[in-house]
């Protein structure tokens, strides 16, 4: 048995679509769910970074 779709209920599945389509993206439920999440992670001791100079030493040329 085959249900067959008015116009009319076409009309309203096609807008009821575009409505969700168009709804704007709730980023704060998913940037509370990151957060939970990077809070369950263990903290590591985090480590110093190594000191570099910007420039290359300035080297006496070699006597010959």
């Amino acid at each position: 048995m085959s249900t067959f779709l008015t116009d009319r209920d076409e009309r309203a599945l096609a807008a009821a679509a575009e409505n969700r389509i168009s709804e704007p993206l709730r980023l704060g439920p998913a940037l509370a769910a990151v957060r939970r999440l990077l809070e369950r992670r263990p903290r590591t001791a985090r480590q110093g970074r190594e000191s570099l100079t910007c420039h290359p030493p300035r080297t006496q040329p070699r006597a010959r």
